[in-house]
């Protein structure tokens, strides 16, 4: 489920929704995946190939014994919860999802499960959001203010998902015409194409430029973008995280905050939840979930489990030879940070390196040095021949 690698070793993998930190398994090649339809159109803007893609219907996908059934997650267009059922029970993965009714989504559907894999963004008693009218109320009358000063109001947030958002509540609730970054206008596109509704001009076209002109509207632009230089422009970021900006900031969000996951949490009825997605907010809702719900909770990392990964041999004995290529001076120290950028420029993935390096120390062939920052692997003097 959402693989965070561009090198997995599995049989078969799901995407959840097409935001970059969720939708990496479309980076590697051949890897056999599904997802959403409008996942995968968003992601083939994006440039990514879908040679080993397949759609996920309603009904699901059975892998020998194990059904994996999609739900609506309630984050983004196309996005995905997966509901996973085994001999041994089910589990639900949420992804990224939001239980809130808002202009472009539907609220994310709870399952009931005896696992509940679940984000923590937002999973710490600090984030709780006001309603999405409050914050539309907020942000239309803070972009009216800021064109009476002469200034054009920009909205900075995700191209994906808070943006469309923004053009809805815009669209809906004044006259205000609404220009959007390039990026932002693809993402919009591909909205419209499965029904959504959005008013719209791309700032590259001549009736962009007409309309800034005046400085009679709003500017929807990505987080990130540099506009201290551009002084006609006053921006505002929108998100989430606007709860703790010093700044001009609107906390409207498509991820659920603290009390919806407890929620969403209380009607899945799992025996135990796996946090993850938080950072260190994954042990916040974890120690709050057994607290408040006395239900067993743990940051998913912490869980032990007995995957192992299978290699070719013939490509790890490849892979040794080429590392012994790179630490071929007797007596040198070498990073292990260089010897995996130099090796993985060969093909070879990042388990496959630390296997084969594993392989040579246990082997005598190299001895390893701990230093402050880093494994130091150093070629012993006198060594065999290669592998």
């Amino acid at each position: 489920m959402d693989p965070q690698s561009n090198n997995v070793d599995c049989s078969y993998a799901f995407v959840s929704h097409a935001h970059l930190d969720h939708s990496r398994g479309f980076r590697q090649s051949g890897l056999p995946l599904s997802s959403s339809k409008e996942t995968a159109h968003i992601v083939s803007d994006y440039g990514y190939r879908l040679d080993s893609w397949k759609p996920l219907s309603s009904k699901g996908l059975t892998l020998g014994d194990i059904e994996v059934v999609p739900h609506n997650s309630g984050h983004v267009l196309g996005s995905f919860e997966f509901e996973i059922g085994t001999p041994e029970g089910t589990a639900l993965f949420t992804g990224d999802f939001n239980t809130r009714l808002t202009k472009t989504m539907r609220p994310a559907e709870p399952v009931p499960c005896d696992v509940l894999i679940i984000e923590a963004t937002f999973g710490s008693p600090s984030f709780v959001f006001p309603s999405e009218e409050d914050v539309s109320e907020d942000m239309i009358g803070w972009a009216n203010e800021t064109m009476k000063r002469g200034k054009i109001p920009t909205f900075q947030t995700d191209p994906l998902g808070n943006a469309q958002e923004i053009i809805r509540i815009f669209n809906e609730s004044t006259r205000i015409p609404v220009v959007t970054h390039w990026r932002v206008s693809g993402i919009s596109r591909i909205y419209q194409s499965y029904g959504h509704k959005l008013d719209y001009v791309d700032a590259k076209t001549d009736e962009a430029k007409e309309i800034v002109s005046s400085k009679e509207l709003i500017f929807i632009a990505p987080k990130g973008l540099d506009f201290s230089s551009r002084q006609e422009f006053s921006p505002a970021l929108v998100s989430g995280w606007a709860l703790w900006s010093k700044d001009e900031a609107f906390p409207l969000s498509d991820h659920a905050d603290f009390k919806n996951i407890l929620e969403f949490v209380t009607f899945c009825k799992p025996k135990i939840v796996l946090t993850c997605h938080g950072g260190r907010y994954n042990h916040t809702l974890a120690r709050c979930i057994e607290k408040d719900l006395a239900v067993r909770a743990y940051p998913i990392g912490l869980i032990p489990t007995n995957l192992s990964m299978r290699f070719d041999d013939e490509k790890l004995k490849n892979c040794e030879n080429a590392i012994l290529g790179i630490t071929k001076i007797p007596g040198f120290t070498y990073s292990k940070r260089a010897i995996m950028r130099e090796v993985q420029s060969y093909g070879y993935s990042r388990s496959e390196i630390n296997l084969a390096l594993k392989r040579l120390i246990d082997s005598g062939f190299l001895r390893v040095e701990e230093s402050e920052d880093d494994g130091l692997f150093n070629q012993r003097s006198g060594r065999k021949d290669r592998i």
